[in-house]
């Protein structure tokens, strides 16, 4: 078992938490406004948003912390948003999942670093091709990103929220719900009750609010097909070692790392790249469209070995490795539901649907979500006003989040079957990630500056769309190479002949630095160093859509204004994490 390193940075002695729900019975105060079913970092994190806030919140969960969790990276989007929550909501803690030196220090030394996304596609019976894989390095400015072993990070969230009055209860099966026009009472299969004034519903697939409305679409409404396989292993061979000839200024083992073949993929998330790791797990999983690869009666670590064996840089990467746990096989993976907000209820963002891991995103979207949805409940609590109008944005963003991540990676899966597709839909999804990038920065830096929540509605406003900013050109050019991508999957048109239409439209696109390289075909890594920066400055400010150009030099300037500060950057730990790399230094600190 891996035990939060960080639970004494809360100011909280291991014996702060009430042990009420390890008798068999529990009980909470009278009054509670909100109750949130779901332990989770979605129920936790709004839990702990709330009760800072001042509002009487009861959390209840079937489970027990710590325990084991996916959904393990993040992405800038989802740091920035960290920032922006924590600041927004007077809640500090969550700053420190913002980077990985925050995080490893403050919450768990079992956390990985993440300095980039690798891509490599493979096909069957034959080595990878370095010239056939892609990479997003982080910039150097930033190295925010985190690998979370989500065992440590969700039982740290819970603390985080008791510190600030939530009452949690563990170990509670909650069998009715009973939604009336004055209050929500919540029943558990001991005979107890609560009585609130809303619920929130983070539970996830098995969503109670889901089966007691019956609000699960049959079918699922989206249009992308995938079933997985997961579990954490020791054992796992660095990529860089496996594939020694792989380019690329981001090690394997220093991203989040995506083997790519036709019908699927296969993410491997290190806890244990850093020296001062304290952790030797890794992440893995394989998603797979069930249509191409049907699933096979036998146990998923024998499907997952034998599936592999046909991928020989696969296969020696996992050679000499070993589960620490079960695996988890799946059905299909996606689920959707017809509504999401409600008199007195709401789903958030995985009670409400999923789609499939890929690109990391899931993190982002419960942030997205928390960051729309607290605020108006908060309102609506002091107002004493339910109605379904007020939450309407909420129900808007929870639905065409999910609805655009379909297309993302419907069409990244059907990309998956040619090399020059892909290689079109990769650009595709790193011109997103950065325009939404620049966008959530600028709102950050704006609200930083003068702490008005107005600020934050634009941002509101482009998430359903990806966080894609509301510039005409911009989003008709999006829909457009969606539409190129649906061609080939209904069978109308070639992959290699979309993939020359996508490719020359992102080299005709002025939405992207050309020192970023998105925009060459020739180049497969896309990043900035320090020394390209000033020209990238220069094009913001020359050749750039204004508007593109504005939250690209905001995002710049933000970071640059916030490297140093104590609030968004540990300098003493980073100091310390290139100090244990030296071979007899660095000993005391690894």
């Amino acid at each position: 078992m891996h035990c939060p390193s960080g639970l004494y940075d809360l100011g909280l002695s291991a014996g702060t938490i009430s042990v009420a729900d390890e008798t068999g019975g529990w009980a909470v105060d009278e009054g509670t406004d909100v109750v949130i079913l779901g332990a989770g970092i979605a129920g936790t994190l709004l839990a702990a948003v709330l009760a800072r806030g001042g509002v009487k919140v009861v959390v209840l969960d079937a489970g027990r912390h710590p325990r084991f969790a996916i959904g393990e990276s993040t992405i800038p989007h989802t740091s920035t948003l960290f920032r922006l929550i924590a600041e927004r909501y007077d809640v500090p803690e969550i700053k420190y999942l913002a980077s990985f030196h925050g995080a490893r220090a403050k919450v768990s030394a079992n956390h990985g670093i993440k300095r980039g996304f690798n891509f490599h596609w493979h096909e069957p019976g034959k080595r990878q091709d370095p010239e056939l894989s892609h990479q997003l390095p982080i910039p150097s400015i930033m190295h925010t990103e985190t690998h979370f072993l989500r065992a440590d990070l969700d039982h740290w969230v819970m603390r985080v929220a008791e510190k600030y009055g939530a009452v949690v209860r563990q170990g509670v099966r909650v069998t009715g719900v009973d939604l009336g026009e004055s209050g929500v009472t919540v029943t558990a299969d001991e005979g107890a009750s609560v009585r609130a004034r809303y619920i929130v519903d983070a539970s996830g697939f098995r969503s109670v609010l889901a089966s007691t409305l019956d609000l699960r679409d049959e079918p699922c409404r989206f249009r992308h097909h995938s079933r997985s396989m997961f579990t954490h292993m020791e054992g796992v061979a660095a990529w860089e070692r496996v594939a020694v000839r792989n380019p690329g200024p981001v090690r394997g083992s220093q991203s989040t790392l995506h083997h790519i073949f036709d019908g699927g993929w296969i993410w491997v998330i290190p806890f244990n790249n850093h020296p001062r790791a304290g952790s030797n797990l890794v992440s893995v999983g394989m998603t797979v469209d069930p249509r191409r690869h049907p699933r096979r009666d036998v146990p998923a670590g024998q499907e997952f070995t034998e599936f592999i064996s046909a991928y020989p840089d696969i296969r020696d990467q996992f050679a000499a490795a070993r589960p620490v746990r079960d695996w988890v096989a799946t059905g299909r993976l996606q689920y959707s539901s017809s509504r999401t907000t409600g008199h007195r209820w709401a789903l958030a963002m995985h009670a409400a649907g999923f789609l499939d891991p890929l690109f990391s995103r899931g993190l982002s979207f419960t942030m997205d979500w928390i960051n729309a949805f607290a605020w108006r409940l908060m309102d609506a609590l002091k107002e004493d006003d339910f109605s379904v109008e007020r939450f309407a944005p909420v129900e808007r963003l929870t639905r065409e989040l999910l609805d655009y991540n379909d297309g993302l990676v419907a069409n990244a899966f059907t990309s998956f079957s040619s090399f020059e597709l892909w290689d079109a839909w990769v650009r595709i999804w790193a011109l997103g990630e950065q325009l939404a990038l620049f966008e959530c920065n600028r709102s950050y830096a704006l609200f930083r500056a003068n702490r008005d929540p107005a600020i934050l509605k634009r941002l509101e406003d482009v998430a359903p769309h990806g966080s894609l900013p509301d510039i005409p050109e911009v989003r008709a050019f999006f829909a457009w190479a969606y539409e190129q991508a649906d061609a080939v999957a209904d069978g109308l048109r070639s992959p290699r002949e979309v993939a020359a239409v996508l490719l020359r439209g992102i080299a005709e696109s002025n939405f992207s630095p050309p020192e970023f390289g998105i925009v060459d075909p020739a180049n497969r890594f896309f990043t900035a160093t320090p020394a390209r920066i000033p020209r990238v400055l220069r094009w913001a400010s020359k050749d750039a859509p204004e508007e593109i150009g504005s939250n690209l030099i905001h995002a710049i300037r933000l970071f640059a204004a916030i490297r140093l500060h104590p609030e968004e950057f540990s300098v003493a730990e980073e100091i310390k994490q290139v100090l244990a790399r030296v071979p007899v230094l660095g000993r005391a600190l690894r």
